[in-house]
């Protein structure tokens, strides 16, 4: 039995829980020891996880062989076929969600921030720009005619925004965009797992205090999250093709268009489009002759069935994505490419190449190119010192992931109800045997790296905002099933 990879699976666990431990201690000092509180209680969770990742690591073979067993049962009990959950009980949580999600909007709206040199200030002045412009339909032809130049904030939003260009409307048409990709992703994700899936998600949502905060805001978040849960309703149900024959053209254009949306309201939608390209590519990778012989289980070394699809499967539906994602976002593209030498361009990618906050517009004056001032940073900084930035925002990326699961009204706190979720993230993730599991490891994988190097500039829970709902969607999935079997044991 090979234990080669528990062992570096322990590895990276302790690697991260002492960089935690490590950020804690550098940012508390002393205080962690003087009097009692969430960072202390931090702490000693970092030195529990640290130690025993370390003693997973170093544990003898018969440990492991006696472990392992247990925990390939496991998966093949939570991985097997099972009919989608209904029952009565769903409903309920289905209907209480929204009731709580009213609630806390009701709570919520009158106490968000003023527009006062923010984001939500940046965004009613360009819609009352583009109302005195002529609306919607003139912001249409000055992208196509490269006469608006705003690169930050992505045009859809302001767009819609410009109908009613209040800071009270504006609050109001956010929650209810927060409402129907709830609605939209919980009756979704009820069709597809059980309304029992699906109430719990939802409920999930309502509390959840990033998603409530946000979607209370004058900021696009509402709005992308609507087409992110749209786009992961589809994803959900496009075929594995190694396995089945049937068709899912109109799934890819589906997908393209909902991706397209998604960056005409705000630019970290790109990362979304770079993981469907690397999710494809991968299934016409044979992965198998990559992996090296030693972290090979018995079963891998010795099977022959075939796990890879056809390069011209993979190229043609990545041709519909990307042929359908330039039909939806061709006014932004063809602006960014007649003003800004670059179909992608934001400002904001000019901050990747600065170790502390300036204005956007400065630095395309002061830098040139993307590429001038990509050569500028690695010109005045090492390679240690990029390392460091990596790995320091890669620790505070895990403690916001995991903040960003925990409800309403806790703060800091919330940490705690993720450290709670995350086993039955874990089991979602095992539960879900279809293509989007691997496309949500991948996204998370990429918004994880692309926000640590971000983190000098910026952290907060919104960059990560488009993983929390298939993430909220496993944590339900995971927590069913793992009730499942522990009916299922009662009852043998």
């Amino acid at each position: 039995m090979n234990t080669v990879l528990p062992r570096i699976i322990s590895g990276a666990v302790a690697c991260a829980a002492g960089l935690g431990l490590w950020e804690i201690v550098h940012l508390k000092g002393t205080l962690l020891f003087q009097r009692f509180s969430l960072s202390s209680l931090a702490a000693a969770c970092c030195v529990i996880v640290g130690v025993l990742g370390i003693a997973g690591c170093l544990a003898a073979d018969h440990f492991w062989k006696s472990v392992l067993p247990v925990v390939m049962r496991f998966r093949e009990q939570i991985t097997a076929s099972r009919k989608p959950l209904d029952h009565w009980s769903g409903s309920l949580l289905l209907s209480f969600s929204l009731i709580v999600y009213f609630v806390a909007m009701l709570t919520l709206l009158p106490q968000q921030p003023l527009p006062e040199g923010n984001d939500q200030a940046a965004f009613l002045t360009q819609a009352r720009t583009v109302q005195e412009a002529g609306g919607a339909a003139g912001l249409l032809q000055q992208l196509f005619a490269g006469e608006y130049t705003e690169a930050n904030q992505h045009p859809l939003y302001v767009a819609i925004l410009s109908y009613f260009p209040d800071y009270e409307a504006g609050k109001r048409f956010s929650a209810m965009c927060g409402l129907a990709a709830l609605l939209l992703f919980s009756f979704g994700i009820a069709r597809l797992y059980g309304n029992v899936v699906g109430g719990l998600t939802g409920l999930l949502l309502a509390v959840n205090a990033a998603w409530c905060r946000l979607t209370g805001q004058v900021v696009c978040e509402g709005l992308l999250l609507l087409f992110v849960a749209g786009l992961w309703l589809v994803v959900l149900r496009i075929p594995d093709d190694r396995t089945s024959e049937t068709r899912s053209r109109f799934l890819w254009i589906g997908a393209g268009l909902l991706l397209g949306l998604a960056w005409l309201t705000k630019g970290t939608a790109l990362v979304l489009l770079l993981g469907v390209l690397l999710w494809r590519v991968s299934y016409a990778i044979d992965w198998r002759r990559c992996i090296p012989v030693r972290f090979k289980t018995e079963s891998a070394q010795t099977e022959t069935e075939v796990r890879t699809i056809s390069w011209k499967q993979a190229l043609l539906s990545l041709a519909l994505v990307f042929g359908s994602f330039i039909m939806i976002a061709s006014p932004l593209l063809v602006r960014n490419a007649r003003v800004y030498g670059s179909p992608t361009f934001n400002a904001n990618s000019y901050l990747l190449f600065e170790d502390e906050f300036t204005e956007p517009h400065a630095l395309i004056e002061q830098r040139g190119s993307i590429g001038s001032a990509a050569r500028h940073y690695w010109q005045t900084h090492t390679i240690t010192q990029m390392v460091k930035r990596e790995v320091k925002g890669l620790a505070w990326q895990i403690f916001i992931f995991l903040r960003g699961l925990g409800p309403l009204p806790f703060n800091e706190g919330r940490l705690f109800f993720g450290l709670l979720m995350f086993p039955f993230l874990l089991a979602g993730l095992l539960a879900e045997t279809g293509p989007a599991r691997r496309l949500y490891l991948i996204w998370m994988l990429l918004f994880w790296l692309a926000f640590a190097w971000y983190l000098p500039i910026a952290a907060g829970e919104r960059f990560l905002m488009p993983l929390l709902l298939p993430t909220l969607g496993f944590v339900s999935l995971g927590i069913v099933r793992v009730g499942q079997l522990l009916v299922q044991r009662r009852t043998t």
